[in-house]
C-alpha cells in the first residue's frame, strides 16, 4: 500500500455504514469522519497489512457504525494494491463487532 490519502468506506456487521477520510504516511495512519476521529499505526509492506486504530468520538451528536460509544480500538488485516485497500476487522475484546473497509486512493500525503 502506498502512503497517501484515501477515500474509506466501512460497514459493520450491525448494518452500520459510514464513511470519511484516513491518511497513511510513513507507517501512520490519521483519519476521521463526521463525528469520529481515527488514529495509531500501520504494520506491513507490500500488499498485506495490519493496523489497530483508537477510534474517539469528538461530536457528541454522532453515532459509529457500533452505536453510541465513545472511543474504542479496531484490529484490521488487510490487502492492498496501489489504487485500492480493502480490510476486515473488529473491535479490540468483542470478536463479535466486525467491519469491513475499503478504501480508494486519492491523492499522495504530503
Amino acid at each position: 500500500m502506498k502512503d497517501g490519502i484515501y477515500h474509506v468506506r466501512f460497514l459493520s456487521n450491525r448494518k452500520g455504514v459510514g464513511e470519511g477520510i484516513a491518511v497513511f504516511k510513513e507507517g501512520s495512519v490519521n483519519g476521521g469522519d463526521s463525528g469520529y476521529t481515527y488514529s495509531r499505526s500501520k504494520q506491513g509492506d507490500g500488499a498485506g497489512f495490519t493496523t489497530k486504530l483508537t477510534i474517539e468520538r469528538w461530536d457528541p451528536g454522532s453515532e459509529s457504525v457500533f452505536g453510541g460509544l465513545d472511543q474504542f480500538e479496531l484490529v484490521f488485516r488487510g490487502d492492498a494494491t496501489d489504487a485500492r485497500f480493502s480490510a476486515n476487522g473488529s473491535i479490540v475484546g468483542r470478536s463479535e463487532a466486525t467491519l469491513v473497509v475499503e478504501g480508494r486512493y486519492l491523492t499522495p500525503a504530503l
